[in-house]
């Protein structure tokens, strides 16, 4: 029994265990019909075979073309042109041959080649080169042997007045046992001495009474303290002066002097900034300073000892340094060589006795003539002035200034003295000198106040001043 499905081309067969006569005619008068088809293979899938369809019931269907493969297109090589190829080289070769024979057909004016135009023209501009006959060329020879005649005889001469001047030096050798005495005075090893140093005097103008009425006010308010002032302006050369000349104990502004003399020290080779300086158990001081605290025998270099002698006022460091410039007897001279009148050291530090003197107008002039250039070099100058702005105690001078301005100074401090001495660097371009030295009985605190209102004035006066 065969049923037929909506879709043509799908076919059910439904097997019966019998099949009647009939239906076996019928099938095989079908077959004779129609030419029997060879079968294809079976294709199972579960239940249902799939047969193919005869020619009268295929449907007509669009054939689909079949897909055409990629081929991805070949990367063409990019072809490198040869140097030369043959047909080249033939008419290279055609040109040549054609060339020699346009070469060939042009008449022949002269066998050499012809030269460049301007070549040509400057030969032209020369004369024509002659032969030179016997007589001319005699005549030269005869020239060139006369110079050369001449030049032997001037050297001749020239040898004979040297050999005549040493025999006559040797017959008068006084004339030159000056030079050999001079020679013979400079010894090998003898060291180089700097020329002397002539002392800069302060270039004083005029007096700034306004200022000086201002401070005698405010030194009015502190009867028991006896201040000594001075102060000039470098610019201008104004000055002030109370009680400048009068000596004090200098306490710790006496190494300021010595600071001084160890950079000329320097200048003259004397001493080196590396050079080690030993601590000695008779260097040690007590009072300001850390240096005390170590074991005798312990080294600096002498830089070192120089700037803990100034940034914290290191007593030991400056009886090192006293000892190493000579002494103290040598110093009081070089400080009067400088016109340090009233400058001395009688005793090494912490002094507190306060023998030691000084006033502030010896410690102006000292920084004055440095500022200008005399007693150090200019770098030694500027060494020892950034020494000077590391002074760790600003307790003084430094608190009557405003910000940004800059200070280089020393202070001192004894029961019977405080002071502070300094140069200032004003924001407006002004510099100016500074020196306060103020006498007290045992300790009095409200020195510290006097000497911080004294700088505060001068401040504001002179950096609200034009001139």
């Amino acid at each position: 029994m065969v049923q037929r499905f909506p879709s043509p081309s799908i076919l059910s067969v439904v097997s019966s265990p019998t099949r009647p006569d009939s239906q076996s005619k019928q099938s095989s008068s079908r077959q004779q019909n129609h030419p029997v088809q060879p079968q294809l293979p079976l294709k199972r899938k579960r239940n249902v075979a799939k047969f193919p369809l005869p020619p009268s019931e295929e449907p007509h269907l669009r054939p689909v073309p079949p897909k055409k493969k990629y081929v991805a297109p070949r990367a063409l090589k990019t072809e490198i042109p040869k140097f030369q190829s043959h047909r080249a080289k033939r008419s290279r070769r055609d040109e040549l041959a054609r060339l020699r024979s346009i070469a060939e057909q042009q008449p022949k004016t002269s066998t050499r080649p012809q030269k460049r135009p301007e070549k040509a023209q400057s030969f032209i501009s020369q004369p024509p080169l002659q032969k030179k006959s016997p007589l001319t060329s005699r005549k030269h020879s005869v020239s060139s042997s006369v110079v050369l005649y001449a030049t032997r005889m001037l050297i001749l001469g020239m040898g004979i007045a040297v050999i005549s001047g040493t025999l006559l030096s040797m017959l008068k050798p006084g004339s030159s046992s000056s030079l050999l005495s001079q020679a013979a005075d400079v010894e090998p090893n003898q060291e180089w001495k700097s020329p002397s140093i002539v002392p800069l005097a302060v270039q004083q103008t005029r007096e700034i009474t306004a200022l000086k009425t201002e401070l005698d006010t405010v030194i009015a308010e502190y009867p028991k303290l006896t201040p000594g002032i001075f102060l000039i302006d470098v610019d201008t050369g104004a000055y002030l002066d109370i009680n400048g000349n009068v000596a004090i104990a200098a306490a710790s502004t006496i190494k300021v002097p010595i600071l001084v003399a160890f950079f000329q020290a320097v200048d003259q080779g004397r001493i080196k900034l590396d050079d080690m300086l030993t601590m000695e158990e008779s260097h040690i001081a007590e009072g300001s300073g850390d240096m005390q605290f170590r074991r005798p025998g312990t080294k600096y270099t002498a830089l070192q000892t120089a700037t803990k002698m100034i940034v914290i006022s290191d007593n030991t460091a400056t009886n090192m340094l006293i000892e190493a410039l000579g002494g103290s007897e040598v110093l009081n001279q070089l400080f009067q060589s400088w016109g340090l009148k009233d400058t001395t050291i009688n005793d090494s530090l912490p002094d507190l006795s306060g023998t030691n003197t000084t006033t502030p107008k010896d410690l102006i002039n000292l920084i004055s003539q440095v500022n200008q250039g005399g007693l150090v070099s200019l770098k030694s100058r500027d060494r020892l002035f950034r020494i000077m702005e590391r002074t760790r105690n600003d307790s003084l001078l430094p608190r009557g200034i405003g910000r940004g301005s800059i200070i280089a100074h020393k202070t001192g401090n004894l029961k019977s003295v405080l002071a502070d001495v300094g140069m200032i660097d004003l924001l407006n371009g002004k510099r100016y000198l500074l020196a306060v030295l103020v006498k007290r009985p045992d300790d009095e605190q409200t020195a510290i106040e006097l000497i911080r209102e004294v700088s505060k004035k001068t401040y504001q006066y002179l950096e609200s001043s034009e001139q």
